[in-house]
């Protein structure tokens, strides 16, 4: 939709593909040629009110420049879009605005660059042990030569981690000669993936925090504004990752959102899977004729474990973040390491307990999943995904790189190949981009999902933060 002026008008009238928009005492057309734009106008219920529709005014002349640049690709199976950034926002923002029930999904590729993907902390060890433990390198350059000539890949450039871990776990449970050895270099490879998640969440992170806090601000202000209307039913989101970093608590936390996330609030918090089944009540409302439950309310699902979970005393438990408290915990960390047999890891309390609420969590009517930073290569999710799409009811809102511009045969392409229904939309970056292989970054998505001002440790979550003139 390309804006011809600014401000705010009325819709005098809607012909066809058209729409007719009073500004400033005169007339203008907007065109929606085909079916799926109208569609997409009727997703932009953020921005309309009654019959109003809202063009953002006090906008600079670079702004609108920039803003008539197709920068993102929307497709909803083989019909595509190309829209500007504020009109990718208009679109996420009128989904955010039905009577939906909201899920998120976010993998690693969220974090970056406070937390690196797997590949460059791949190939951080390989030149850390080149200079520091030459024996240890020797070591695992012979397994990577091995593993590289096995899958037909370059010695020099491999990177799959999830492969090696999983063929260097069958070599030890094989008890080969060589599975001291092998029991070393894997060690190393899941010690640097551990200290790569383990940051201190300093200053230098912020740019990472606050996209969190957008992406999750968005989400409970949508949930606010439906519960002020009257849909109250809609107000809990459910937010899966697969990350171990504690960017999701913080960000809540920050902003004085309540969540769950499946452990108790004892003396030592213990995992119970019954805990996502309670939700505290707001006291503050408690002169009405009924209780009112706390709006909005987060369920976090962390499918793959958390940096800050531990085994103790026979169960898993979460951990202050405070070294020297952490300290006093014994018991491994309760993380699955990224090998290519996590399906079967996740069998087990409490992985296959949050499982069970994806699955159920997806098989809800009028359920939305938006999924950023997950390439689909966890095989054990992707399938549960494509399984929800079966249904009419189940909506799939996934933010990717530009799929064009995919490997054959990667867990992304693949995915994206197949999962072409009516109840699916791709956002990606514009084939005009110059580099056409970037992805959408968390960044992005979450400005698409933010409000309009984000609010910080300082304010109440019971503000908007939105600048609404009626609040």
């Amino acid at each position: 939709m390309r804006h011809k002026a600014w401000g705010a008008g009325t819709v005098t009238r809607i012909d066809g593909g058209s729409i007719y928009v009073s500004i400033g005492g005169k007339e203008r057309m907007f065109q929606f040629p085909g079916a799926f734009e109208q569609e997409f106008l009727s997703l932009l219920g953020a921005c309309m009110s009654d019959n109003a529709i809202n063009i953002p005014g006090n906008v600079s002349s670079d702004m609108q420049k920039e803003s008539s640049k197709p920068l993102f690709t929307l497709q909803r199976g083989a019909t595509r879009r190309e829209v500007n950034a504020v009109e990718a926002r208009h679109f996420v923002q009128g989904i955010l605005s039905r009577s939906i029930n909201l899920a998120t999904l976010i993998g690693s590729g969220a974090s970056t660059p406070a937390i690196p993907l797997m590949g460059e902390t791949f190939r951080n060890l390989r030149a850390d042990l080149k200079l520091n433990d030459p024996d240890l390198s020797i070591l695992l350059e012979s397994r990577i030569t091995k593993i590289a000539c096995r899958d037909n890949e370059d010695p020099a450039k491999y990177s799959n981690i999830e492969n090696l871990l999983s063929w260097l776990s069958q070599r030890i449970e094989g008890s080969l000669d060589s599975a001291d050895d092998d029991k070393r270099v894997s060690d190393a490879v899941r010690k640097a993936f551990l200290e790569s998640v383990d940051i201190k969440y300093s200053a230098e992170h912020s740019d990472v925090l606050d996209s969190y806090r957008k992406f999750v601000q968005g989400l409970g202000v949508s949930r606010q504004i439906l519960a002020r209307g009257g849909q109250a039913a809609f107000d809990v989101v459910n937010l899966f990752t697969t990350n171990y970093d504690l960017f999701h608590e913080m960000a809540l936390e920050s902003s004085g959102y309540a969540y769950v996330d499946g452990f108790s609030n004892g003396l030592i918090p213990t995992f119970n899977p019954r805990e996502y089944h309670r939700r505290p009540i707001d006291l503050d409302e408690r002169f009405r004729d009924h209780y009112e439950p706390v709006n909005p309310f987060f369920r976090l699902y962390k499918m793959h474990g958390s940096i800050n979970w531990r085994i103790y005393d026979g169960n898993v438990v979460r951990v202050p973040r405070f070294p020297d408290i952490t300290d006093e915990y014994q018991g491994d960390r309760q993380l699955i390491a990224p090998m290519t047999s996590k399906y079967a890891l996740t069998q087990g309390s409490p992985y296959s307990d949050m499982f069970r609420e994806f699955v159920n969590a997806l098989a809800v009517p009028n359920t939305v999943l938006l999924t950023c930073g997950f390439s689909f290569a966890d095989s054990h999710i992707s399938n549960l995904i494509s399984q929800a799409l079966a249904r009419p009811d189940f909506t799939l809102l996934a933010f990717i790189g530009n799929p064009a511009e995919a490997d054959v045969g990667s867990p992304t392409r693949v995915f994206y190949d197949k999962a072409g229904g009516a109840n699916t939309y791709f956002v990606y970056p514009s084939e005009r981009e110059l580099d056409r292989k970037r992805p959408l970054y968390f960044s992005e998505f979450a400005v698409f999902i933010g409000p309009e001002i984000t609010f910080g440790d300082d304010v109440a979550s019971g503000s908007l933060g939105l600048g609404d003139k009626n609040d």
